[in-house]
C-alpha cells in the first residue's frame, strides 16, 4: 500500500470534496479575524461560519456582542481589503459550555494591614461566631502570606483556566 496525497485524497471524496473550499474559506476569516480584533474580544468570540458573503460570529455574551456589533463595518471593510468577499457580519450570542471543574474559583485577596485590623477587632468582640469568623480569616492571611511566591508576586498554587 503507497501512500496518498492528503489533498488528493480529500479532493476524490465525493462528500468532503465540497467542504474544503469553505473550509479554507473559514480558516483565512479566522486569521484574518485574529489580526482585526482586540485580543480581550478574540478569547471570548470566533467565526463559525460565512455564507452568502455573511459572516457569523458567536459572541461568548450580551456585553462582547455589542462590542462586536460596534465593530461590524470597520470589519466588513477591512475583510474586503483583505481580500474576502464580505457583505455583512452577524453576531450571535453562544455561551460557550463549561465544566464545573474548568471553573476558575476566585479567592478575595487580603492585606496584611487588612488581616492586622480583623484580628485587632476580634480581640475586641465578646466570644461569637463574629469574633471566630474574623480570627479565621485574620489567621488565613498570616499563614498564606508565608507560602512560596513566585515571579510576579503570586503565590505558588495551582490554577484552572478555561480552554478556548
Amino acid at each position: 500500500m503507497h501512500s496518498k496525497n492528503i489533498r488528493a485524497y480529500l479532493d476524490s471524496a465525493s462528500g468532503i470534496a465540497g467542504l474544503l473550499p469553505q473550509a479554507e474559506r473559514l480558516i483565512e476569516l479566522r486569521r484574518i479575524y485574529s489580526k482585526l480584533v482586540p485580543q480581550q474580544l478574540l478569547r471570548s468570540s470566533s467565526i463559525v461560519n460565512f455564507r452568502q458573503q455573511n459572516v457569523v460570529i458567536f459572541a461568548e455574551n450580551n456585553a462582547i456582542a455589542a462590542k462586536l456589533r460596534l465593530l461590524t463595518p470597520r470589519l466588513v471593510n477591512d475583510f474586503s481589503k483583505c481580500g474576502m468577499e464580505v457583505t455583512g457580519i452577524r453576531i450571535e450570542v453562544q455561551p460557550r459550555l463549561s465544566h464545573p471543574d474548568e471553573q476558575v474559583h476566585k479567592r478575595a485577596k487580603l492585606s496584611r494591614a487588612g488581616a492586622e485590623s480583623l484580628d485587632k477587632l476580634a480581640k475586641q468582640l465578646p466570644d461569637s461566631k463574629l469574633k471566630r469568623a474574623l480570627s479565621g480569616m485574620a489567621t488565613r492571611v498570616s499563614t498564606s502570606s508565608e507560602q512560596p511566591q513566585d515571579e510576579t508576586g503570586e503565590q505558588d498554587r495551582e490554577r484552572v483556566r478555561k480552554p478556548y
